[in-house]
């Protein structure tokens, strides 16, 4: 019973300086435990970095490619709608249906341009994807993290589509591109 009387003083201050600390405001960030990674200092998942020097983004998507979103009627046009990037007329019964691919930003300055998105993952990429009806055309990009300073576009336009459809088609569109980078 001695021990217990010592140890009584010693826990019920000890119980008081833990539950003061639970009313008192701290400052500074949180630093995470080793091996808990921060979320909110994102980082982009790039389990094979991709080179873009010298590629062609015409070159990223076969005819076969885009026979699931319609087929081409039209291009590759090059350079459309911005310098690294290329679209194509897609067929269809809906005229006006579009797909490109192309290069951009490095991934978080992809994101901020977008801040509607959602992540979503491709083949272990980081990826961003966001989706609008503009003018009767669901358009979706996907922008997919491929190294450190870049990322690869894709974006699907369909007449009258659901936003569900154009991301299934967009979807296997990033994936066939990603698998046509070369690696780098």
């Amino acid at each position: 019973m001695t021990a217990v009387r010592r140890w009584l003083p010693a826990l019920s201050a000890s119980l008081l300086v833990a539950l003061a600390g639970c009313g008192a405001s701290i400052t500074g960030e949180p630093v995470p435990a080793v091996g808990f990674r921060d979320d909110s200092a994102s980082i982009a998942a790039v389990p094979t970095p991709r080179a873009v020097t010298g590629v062609d983004p015409c070159t990223l998507l076969t005819p076969a490619d885009l026979d699931q979103a319609g087929g081409t009627t039209g291009g590759p046009y090059p350079g459309n709608p911005t310098p690294r990037t290329c679209t194509y007329a897609l067929g269809g019964a809906q005229p006006g249906n579009t797909a490109a691919v192309g290069f951009n930003d490095e991934f978080e300055t992809a994101k901020a341009k977008q801040p509607r998105g959602v992540d979503v993952d491709v083949e272990g990429h980081s990826a961003w994807l966001y989706c609008d009806v503009i003018d009767g055309f669901q358009t979706c990009t996907a922008t997919a993290a491929i190294n450190a300073e870049h990322t690869l576009v894709t974006m699907l336009s369909l007449r009258g589509a659901t936003a569900a459809d154009t991301t299934d088609v967009l979807q296997d569109l990033t994936t066939a591109a990603l698998r046509n980078l070369p690696t780098g």
